[in-house]
């Protein structure tokens, strides 16, 4: 693999914080090539990390959702996360077997190319909708209250829309 390029990993780490400057998004950057921020859907919290990979030439946006899933619920959501991950356009929901931990990944190459603001505005805003549309479902079928039967048939049978 070729040096990693520090100079253009922190051109593009640049313009995405000139990005959420203007968007008055508040972030925090906590090291190099790597904010912090967060988003408030209609219902749980979201804690986004975005790090700009400079060996990969990623830009990788992580959201840990603020539960974990229970060691007995672990198969039906990996289940769930398979049903959706193939319905998503963008994006991908992982399940840390280990300790349950639930995230949300995506990322963006800028290898050989220009990222726009409208990239960046892309990767936050399109997150947090699928974090915000999934985040309290994931909830409620790790705690019973929503069966896996019902998850796989709104992903299906609704493009993931749920019809109550």
């Amino acid at each position: 693999m070729a040096e990693p390029n520090l100079e253009r990993a922190q051109a593009v780490f640049d313009a995405l914080c000139r990005t959420m400057d203007r968007l008055e998004w508040h972030y925090k950057v906590v090291k190099d090539l790597t904010l912090e921020c967060g988003a408030k859907g209609d219902d749980l919290p979201m804690d986004l990390t975005v790090k700009v990979d400079a060996e990969r030439c990623l830009i990788r946006l992580i959201s840990l959702l603020p539960f974990s899933i229970p060691e007995d619920k672990r198969l039906d959501v990996v289940v769930a996360i398979s049903a959706l991950n193939n319905a998503l356009v963008d994006g991908c929901f992982d399940l840390d077997l280990g300790d349950g931990a639930l995230f949300f990944r995506m990322t963006n190459s800028y290898a050989d190319s220009e990222l726009g603001p409208e990239v960046f505005e892309y990767l936050l805003y399109s997150s947090c909708q699928v974090i915000d549309e999934y985040n309290d479902r994931f909830l409620m079928l790790s705690k019973g209250m929503l069966s896996l039967e019902k998850w796989i048939s709104m992903i299906t049978e609704n493009g993931g829309e749920d019809d109550e």
